[in-house]
């Protein structure tokens, strides 16, 4: 990740999303330390989830035939959708003046986020987005191939939030369908102000409840705006 960043520096600078980058050398060790222990969080949360598989007590399957295909099928945008209601909720949640400093503090101490925020995370945050991948496969049948590519997504997802860069093409925010999936910007926007823009795959529930930045569309073609260097 820091190659493709430090890449991304160079060949797309005009493509930075905060021009005047905040970054600073705290804001780096800072979240280097709280990405140790999330990465080894979530290590010993992933091998509960094989133990507990192992005795019996999850519901994840390796034979696709083995439940219904269309439930195959539509599985991984259920967990997606599910998903994205969830971090929504619990973010908003997260973002409680007698709750944020206990907790949520940690990940919004990058102002103008790097890919190291992407694991920059108060254990107990981590633990409470973690839950569903421990939970859901408890409660209904999920296809391992689907299990592992939802976690391999969000991780995708999460880096492209956090990278500083917009990568999105260009008239992302006005194509129909398209402009529902969140852009780099509208996570970077959230960093930078802290109230608002609080989904993680769509904008669906930010526009519902109106905690959407009203210039987040404006913000995003300015960066196309921009003269490339």
């Amino acid at each position: 990740m820091g190659l493709v960043w430090k890449g991304l520096k160079n060949v797309w600078r005009w493509r930075r999303i905060q021009p005047q980058s905040e970054q600073r050398k705290h804001f780096f060790n800072h979240d280097i330390l709280f990405s140790i222990g999330s990465v080894l969080l979530a290590g010993v949360l992933t091998a509960f989830i094989t133990l507990l598989d192992q005795l019996g007590f999850m519901k994840l399957y390796s034979d696709f035939n083995s439940h219904s295909a269309v439930w195959g099928g539509l599985q991984l945008f259920v967990l997606i959708f599910f998903y994205d209601a969830y971090f929504y909720w619990t973010h908003r949640l997260m973002h409680h003046p007698k709750i944020y400093r206990w907790v949520h503090k940690t990940h919004h101490k990058s102002t103008d986020p790097s890919p190291l925020t992407i694991f920059s995370f108060h254990p107990l945050e981590n633990l409470i987005e973690f839950l569903p991948f421990l939970l859901l496969p408890m409660l209904v049948p999920i296809f391992w191939p689907a299990f592992f590519l939802w976690q391999s997504l969000d991780l995708l997802n999460n880096l492209l939030a956090h990278l500083g860069y917009e990568i999105y093409p260009k008239n992302w925010v006005r194509l129909p369908l398209l402009k529902f999936k969140t852009a780099s910007t509208h996570h970077n926007m959230h960093h930078e102000r802290f109230k608002g823009n609080y989904g993680l795959y769509f904008t669906f529930w930010d526009k519902l409840m109106k905690t959407e930045f009203k210039d987040y569309n404006n913000r995003f073609e300015e960066v196309y705006g921009r003269k490339r260097s």
